[in-house]
């Protein structure tokens, strides 16, 4: 069974102690949740971009080891199955993967994706829509407002959306100032929602961040030097 979810304050710990190494500064904690959820999502993009990558190269791939199988796993958390009405509607900040129609409950057809504009031409040519009916074609296209729809040559259809994939939640250091210190507070905190083994690569994003944002290429090498280790280390 998969693992997900890497503390928030093992993290922030371990970022604050590679980071204050020699004396090279300090790190807030309203600093460290934006660097820290800047990394999560940065991974999280990766893995679409990896998927994608990934599935041209070996699309009928499927043995134990499979590339496309693993990074299908680390996005467990924020993919779900879901009906598509006839009004769009989508959760908020979510991507569709394969959208397919249901009629009398049964899925077929994978919808062929259009411009709006271009399936306004098509139906209001007589000729065209006529065609678009007997070969039961449907289309779909995604507004800017967040809505994915699905048509016929009659208007909007019911569908099914194969994935829905949402971003994930915002992370964040929650804590109490004693004595002038900030110290971690669980009840304030929420951890990242990514696979456990995806803990190195937050550390090493968000040291990255941080070096950036002080110019402070000393802390960019540390980055660098983790990143060479973790590695080092996988290929172990």
């Amino acid at each position: 069974m998969a693992e997900f979810g890497v503390n928030i304050d093992t993290v922030y710990q371990t970022v604050q102690a590679l980071a204050n190494k020699e004396q090279r500064g300090y790190i807030t904690p309203q600093e460290f949740n934006l660097f820290a959820n800047q990394a999560q999502l940065d991974i999280f993009e990766q893995y679409l971009y990896d998927l994608n990558a990934m599935r041209q190269q070996r699309p009928e791939e499927h043995e134990i080891g499979d590339s496309v199988k693993m990074i299908r796993n680390k996005l467990e958390p924020w993919t779900q199955m879901t009906t598509l009405g006839t009004n769009g509607l989508l959760p908020n900040n979510s991507r569709t993967g394969r959208i397919f129609s249901k009629s009398g409950g049964v899925l077929t057809r994978i919808p062929k994706e259009m411009a709006p504009e271009d399936y306004n031409r098509i139906v209001g040519s007589a000729w065209h829509k006529e065609g678009m009916a007997q070969a039961k074609e449907l289309v779909t296209w995604s507004s800017e407002y967040g809505k994915t729809f699905l048509a016929d040559s009659s208007g909007l259809a019911e569908g099914r959306v194969e994935t829905v994939l949402r971003r994930p939640k915002l992370v964040y250091w929650g804590y109490v100032i004693i004595n002038e210190k900030p110290i971690y507070d669980p009840s304030k905190s929420k951890s990242f929602e990514l696979h456990s083994s995806e803990q190195p690569d937050i550390i090493i994003k968000v040291l990255e961040l941080a070096g950036i944002s002080i110019e402070d290429p000393q802390l960019t090498g540390i980055a660098s030097q983790e990143e060479g280790q973790n590695t080092a280390d996988e290929r172990i």
